[in-house]
């Protein structure tokens, strides 16, 4: 089940990814405001852990994969 948008096919997968990395940099910006970051002992790492965590969380419940 492909999504069409202007006549060219997007597989759901990648609006999934999209979602998915975006509420991981939201949530991101919201520790980063307080300060909860400084507990975190690698912020590269641990935000490819949270997108791909956001990512699944979204493709359950949200764009069924």
């Amino acid at each position: 089940m492909e999504i069409s948008i202007g006549g060219i096919y997007f597989p759901p997968i990648m609006f999934t990814v999209l979602l998915g990395v975006l509420l991981a940099g939201v949530i991101a910006k919201l520790l980063n405001r307080f300060n909860l970051t400084r507990f975190i002992w690698h912020p590269p790492l641990f935000f490819i852990a949270l997108a791909v965590v956001c990512t699944r969380v979204v493709g359950l419940f949200i764009i069924p994969v």
